[in-house]
């Protein structure tokens, strides 16, 4: 009867556990406020729209031709070298109602779309883990591990560019791991139009082809010999990967070799947003001369449990590999382990050993996190296996192992029902007490609230509101009702402005204190105010 019980919950399970979680997503995913990049990414594809349907000559209205006519050229664009593949449907979507959405309507829609994309992402980590562990429950509580991580959890919603390019790399880990296990055309083609889409979204993703060159040659020196079907396979894969990214790339059309060579070296360019802005350890510091900048962020953001069974894992998973002298593989399983934690630390060390330009916390690292919970799954079977004799200090161990995730999942789930939607400020409670310490609210999220308590407090026909203390004062003004936007007037000045909005980004709590100005309102998580709207002193 138990077996029976066990076989069933196996089976119908999963279901339930992804039809739960989109569940929860179709009832969250409009709770938050934007980014900037939200409308740098809009416009970015608007561009690229515009440049396509005059290309291709593709009929449009009149309206649309002129709604677009304002619009710069694509090749004189300043991120043209930025792929947008991903989000163009959703800009096919606003065209089909000819651009007349609001901006509540078409920033709704993407929070939507992000959230759609990473869970099915969530669904191929699944998939991932399943065919790694052999088990439903093992394959579960990885999912389930990256769904409550509380920056993950808010982010996979609004996050547009780091999220997006996190789940799009687990997807195509789980296509190569895929099409290493079964060479056939079907699985090539599958994975090089995956992985087309990967580097279009964020040029990383090139990683993932010298690391399939490097294992089809770890392969060869396992088996002594390389078949015809190898060789074909992999030659194909790389051709409908370059043919696919050609087509959804329209900045490459027209001269894609000296195209490639400038992108490469605009991303080599790339502005240094980190150089004085990233509060770190209490100062503002430049990300490229502090080697320890990833490496902290990630201990201090991650749940402890996961970093203590990924650690777990990580030597498990490293122990094996020396004994194989990291070139030898007794089963498929461990080739699959090396590739997850190479594409995972592999692009990490090069990041830090290259002083590459990174900014806001270690989101251009979050490709990483799958590697993370990866290995953690595999510290955690290795931990619950058993003996043929049990004895007190394996139940012991089991029981240790079962309350620790039962707590860390319970911990995690009150915390971000307590401080939603606001998770993604999350530092792990080892690391709380210093979170003022660090980048908050680096993106402004907050703002949305901001704005929405002063036109709930404030019923005067024209409110002034100095918006230079927060990057998203704009583009969060977008979501609020017609009228009420009416009433609000952005200014990057203080003198005549009746409120000031502030974000605690890369600032320190202290640069709140602005004279003529007090503070009406807070939005405080944890023992940080990550959002704070400032009222001109008498203007009550």
């Amino acid at each position: 009867m138990r077996t029976q019980r066990f076989s069933i919950i196996s089976r119908f399970g999963p279901y339930l556990f992804f039809a739960l979680y989109a569940v929860i997503g179709l009832f969250l995913f409009n709770d938050y406020g934007c980014g900037p990049d939200e409308g740098m990414e809009r416009q970015t594809s608007l561009v690229n729209f515009r440049y396509v349907i005059e290309t291709l000559q593709i009929p449009v209205p009149e309206s649309t031709t002129t709604w677009l006519a304002y619009l710069p050229d694509l090749h004189e664009y300043r991120d043209r070298y930025y792929g947008i593949a991903l989000h163009f449907p959703l800009v096919v979507i606003e065209s089909l109602f000819n651009f007349q959405m609001q901006p509540i309507e078409f920033y709704s829609l993407r929070h939507f779309y992000t959230f759609l994309n990473y869970f099915i992402a969530m669904i191929c980590f699944y998939r991932l883990l399943l065919f790694r562990f052999k088990a439903v429950h093992w394959a579960l509580l990885g999912t389930l591990m990256v769904i409550l991580t509380p920056r993950f959890f808010a982010e996979s919603f609004y996050n547009n560019k780091d999220i997006l390019f996190f789940a799009w790399y687990i997807i195509s880990l789980a296509f190569i791991l895929r099409w290493f296990h079964t060479k056939s055309y079907k699985n090539a083609a599958f994975t090089g139009i995956i992985l087309a889409f990967t580097c279009n979204t964020r040029l990383n993703g090139i990683v993932f082809y010298p690391l399939i060159i490097a294992f089809v040659f770890l392969e060869f020196v396992n088996q002594k010999r390389i078949s015809k079907q190898t060789l074909v396979s992999v030659l194909f894969l790389f051709l409908v990967s370059a043919s696919v990214f050609y087509i959804i790339t329209p900045n490459f059309w027209e001269h894609p070799i000296q195209t490639a060579l400038e992108t490469f070296a605009f991303n080599r360019r790339h502005p240094n947003h980190g150089s004085t802005g990233n509060l770190f350890l209490g100062k503002l510091v430049d990300t490229t001369q502090v080697w320890y900048f990833i490496p902290v962020w990630i201990t201090i953001t991650t749940p402890f449990i996961y970093l203590f069974y990924s650690g777990i894992g990580f030597f498990i998973v490293l122990w094996q590999q020396v004994k194989n002298r990291f070139i030898k593989f007794q089963n498929f399983s461990e080739l699959m382990d090396l590739f997850v934690i190479s594409s995972g630390f592999l692009p990490i060390i090069v990041i830090i050993a290259f002083d590459v330009i990174i900014y806001n916390g270690w989101r251009h690292c979050y490709f990483a996190y799958s590697a993370i919970v990866y290995l953690a799954v595999a510290g955690i079977v290795r931990i619950s296996r058993g003996s043929d004799n049990p004895s007190f200090w394996q139940s012991a161990k089991k029981v240790g192992l079962i309350l620790s995730l039962v707590l860390s999942f319970g911990f995690n789930v009150i915390w971000i029902w307590v401080n939603h939607p606001y998770e993604y400020v999350y530092f792990n409670p080892f690391a709380r007490k210093y979170s003022v310490y660090f980048s908050g609210d680096y993106w402004g999220v907050a703002s949305r609230d901001l704005l929405q308590y002063i036109i709930d407090h404030d019923s005067r026909p024209q409110i002034i509101i100095d918006h230079s203390y927060t990057q998203a004062g704009s583009i969060n003004r977008g979501l609020l009702a017609e009228s009420d936007r009416a009433r609000i007037n952005l200014v990057y000045e203080k003198e005549n402005a009746d409120y000031i909005l502030f974000s605690r980004d890369d600032k320190k709590p202290e640069e709140a204190n602005i004279p003529g100005f007090e503070k009406i309102f807070s939005i405080q998580v944890d023992d940080d105010e990550i959002g704070i709207v400032l009222r001109k002193t008498g203007n009550e």
